[in-house]
């Protein structure tokens, strides 16, 4: 499984990071506030934000296209180091 998460890319649309695995796109943005939770949101590939998706179907996504426990966590790691807003 290939995977990139661009935090530089993801920045420009203004969100945390960029994740790109597979043929899928998705942005996330990260908030201070412990009260606020992630969003995240599906993207194509140049760079559109599509629609707002929830945390429970941008996990499914994970484990459909990810599918490792290991690849999983290691993914949301990354994204936990984006900047947060």
């Amino acid at each position: 499984m290939v995977y990139d998460v661009d935090y530089v890319e993801g920045e420009k649309k203004g969100c945390s990071s960029r994740l790109t695995i597979e043929n899928r796109v998705f942005y996330v943005k990260l908030f201070e506030s412990p009260a606020s939770p992630p969003r995240y949101f599906a993207g194509d590939r140049n760079g559109v934000i599509l629609k707002e998706i929830s945390g429970n179907e941008f996990d499914l996504w994970l484990k459909i296209l990810a599918g490792k426990k290991a690849d999983i966590e290691d993914i949301k790691r990354k994204i936990s180091l984006g900047k947060k807003y």
